[in-house]
């Protein structure tokens, strides 16, 4: 996934922290950019499933 603040590109399992939850949610699926802290929404499992077939039908790994 890419941070929309710095446009670092980074793997959700790379992220520093899952949120660690604030005093108005517990565990609200917000992933924290490794390189410039910024916590950003985690992308659906459907887009995740797009783009893997998209790679794989352009024959990137």
């Amino acid at each position: 996934m890419n941070c929309s603040l710095c446009g670092y590109q980074f793997q959700e399992d790379e992220s520093v922290t899952k949120c660690e939850g604030c005093p108005f949610i517990k565990g609200c699926n917000l992933i924290r950019c490794p390189n410039c802290g910024l916590e950003v929404p985690a992308e659906p499992k459907i887009l995740k499933i797009l783009k893997k077939r998209r790679r794989i039908k352009i024959g990137v790994k």
